[in-house]
């Protein structure tokens, strides 16, 4: 077994596909195949179950997908180290955002990254909140944004801010004016139909948890994992939703949608800017991780991200440079 092996195998988890893995690595698909042939006679076990529809890893797989992750992140950790030029970002670095905030983020940060740092390769994922914690938990996500009410013991968090959330629905052409700053009472959650996303999500269990300290039953019409399809039902005026600002920022401006801040009691979510906490940041790791405070404080000042900024950007660089 091999360095090369380990990274092969990471690549082809990581895409699901073979065909896929062959493409980003730049290698023939049959010499790829060969080496986790190798691999897997080695370890004498199987490692991917393939199908028609890509590759996953086995229970003995995902293992060594866990432990080949630790493996290459220790030893690209040991070659910056050994480095004269440690102090000089390069090389990959991985970030997880929620879908709609990272539409504000991800093009920003891409363009912030490739002027300042040209040897860091950015690599921009999408997911949820459990999945997104998952993600940073395994060393899967260098970086990644989280809104969670508990803490993971293998995550180091930054708290960055705190956001209210919204009552939001379809604006039809009778609606009075909508100044973005209406509040609605919290118990106007139990009087329209939602859509929202399952357990695992912040939001979700936000409302839940308001709605057992009322005694009362939200109406679910619909729970999807998909952001843009709640946007979708939240259009089409099938469902409210309770969303944050940066979800539904632009179709608020166009005035497809009204908004109400939820409050009695306030409804807000915590935000915070996460790493593994067994796999210490990097010079690359560290400006991306920056330059994402630097991006979300420009944010605020845009009125594309509400509430109160909880990490100030000027304490934070100062801290950086000491």
């Amino acid at each position: 077994m091999n360095i090369r092996q380990l990274q092969y195998f990471i690549s082809i988890v990581d895409e699901g596909s073979v065909t896929s893995a062959a493409r980003v690595l730049r290698i023939a698909q049959p010499a790829l195949s060969q080496h986790i042939a190798n691999l897997e006679s080695e370890l004498m076990t199987e490692l991917l179950i393939r199908s028609s529809k890509g590759v996953r890893p086995t229970k003995a797989g995902e293992v060594l997908y866990q432990h080949a992750r630790k493996i290459v992140a220790q030893i690209k950790q040991a070659a910056d180290d050994v480095r004269s030029e440690a102090d000089t970002p390069r090389g990959e670095v991985s970030i997880v955002l929620p879908p709609m905030l990272g539409t504000h983020i991800a093009p920003r940060l891409l363009e912030q990254v490739t002027q300042k740092f040209p040897d860091v390769e950015l690599r921009v994922m999408e997911e949820l909140g459990l999945s997104a914690k998952e993600m940073i938990e395994n060393g899967r996500a260098d970086l990644g944004i989280l809104s969670s009410s508990e803490h993971s013991p293998k995550v180091d968090y930054l708290h960055l801010y705190q956001e209210p959330l919204f009552l939001v629905s379809r604006r039809r052409p009778t609606d009075p004016v909508d100044e973005g700053i209406g509040e609605a009472n919290v118990e106007d959650l139990f009087t329209v139909p939602l859509v929202l996303s399952q357990q695992s999500h912040a939001v979700r269990e936000i409302a839940e948890g308001v709605a057992n300290k009322f005694g009362k039953a939200l109406d679910v019409r619909v729970a999807t994992e998909s952001t843009r399809l709640r946007i979708s039902y939240i259009r089409s005026g099938v469902t409210s939703g309770i969303l944050p600002w940066p979800s539904f920022e632009s179709l608020w401006r166009r005035g497809e949608i009204s908004a109400r801040r939820l409050v009695n009691p306030d409804l807000v979510r915590q935000i915070y800017l996460a790493w593994p906490k067994n796999q210490p940041l990097n010079a690359a790791s560290r400006a991306v991780r920056a330059e994402t405070i630097s991006i979300c404080h420009d944010l605020y000042d845009e009125d594309i991200i509400r509430g109160e900024m909880v990490l100030d950007r000027e304490s934070f660089e100062t801290g950086q440079k000491s």
